[in-house]
């Protein structure tokens, strides 16, 4: 939003509107020619429909709005003052080309994983595989503790269990919070109905013959479709490293790797099927 701050306005556009979005006040007088040459510059670069930036213009030929300027101590016009929270936060006084006006803009705009990550909110409840794939992207710009919870919530979404606990894991005390805590609750009841009967009946089966490669493959089915992707993997690969032509295990761990798609989990066990037949 672009506004010409009033006496009248001077509360909701300024004050109010600076607990939601950093409001840029743009203090000018019209005497003043390198004001005139700013203000189109400031107004391109944070337009009318700005998600995170208003910008509010203090005319200081205005003698209701004059002390505006005095109490935050200005020298110079034109300026710029980033207000959030009802507080200023930064002062930027003289004339600027639009490289100065843009670094002073920057911190309060969000950047490329901010962005990746609000796309990925929007998409989680109803695409988590497109939204783990964004969140993915996120985190390879930045590693933070919000990102990584919302690439859990993806992961759980998508049965992926091991990697959701694994990135829980990575959330400190301080992050541990009411979305952390709805992830792990919703993790342990994944995990308990992905121990079922039928997988425990195998892996007895398994551990009194720990050579049978039709026990192993069987086991590695039933792990993947509870969730437990690596464990199954991990299996067929102990059977494709005895036996690559051994009834389906090849077909169906390249099914597991077609389905896991961009999962860094399907590079590595889809590097160590190239190292077996090459």
């Amino acid at each position: 939003m672009i506004v010409d701050i009033n006496v009248q306005n001077f509360q909701q556009a300024l004050i109010d509107a600076s607990m939601t979005k950093t409001v840029v006040i743009f203090f000018h007088a019209e005497a003043v020619p390198e004001c005139q040459a700013m203000s189109p510059v400031l107004e391109r670069l944070i337009g009318s429909n700005h998600a995170q930036l208003d910008l509010a213009r203090v005319d200081v030929a205005d003698p209701q709005l004059q002390s505006l300027a005095s109490q935050l101590g200005l020298r110079a016009l034109p300026a710029m003052v980033a207000f959030k929270d009802g507080q200023p936060v930064d002062v930027l006084e003289g004339p600027q080309d639009e490289t100065a006006i843009t670094h002073f803009l920057a911190p309060y705009q969000p950047n490329e994983a901010d962005l990746l990550l609000d796309e990925a909110k929007q998409t989680l409840g109803t695409d988590p595989q497109a939204a783990y794939g964004l969140l993915q992207q996120a985190r390879a710009l930045d590693d933070s503790a919000a990102i990584r919870l919302y690439l859990a919530e993806a992961a759980l979404a998508l049965n992926k269990l091991e990697e959701t606990k694994q990135l829980l894991a990575t959330i400190g005390m301080i992050d541990q919070d009411s979305q952390y805590q709805h992830i792990l609750a919703r993790l342990e009841l994944a995990e308990e109905a992905a121990d079922s009967p039928a997988i425990r009946e195998l892996e007895q089966k398994l551990a009194a013959e720990p050579d049978s490669l039709s026990l192993k493959e069987e086991l590695a089915i039933q792990l993947f479709q509870a969730g437990r992707q690596e464990e199954a993997l991990q299996l067929l690969v102990s059977v494709l490293q005895t036996d690559l032509a051994f009834g389906d295990a090849r077909k169906h761990f390249l099914d597991m790797l077609v389905t896991l798609g961009a999962d860094p989990i399907a590079s590595t066990y889809r590097r160590k099927l190239y190292s077996m037949l090459y």
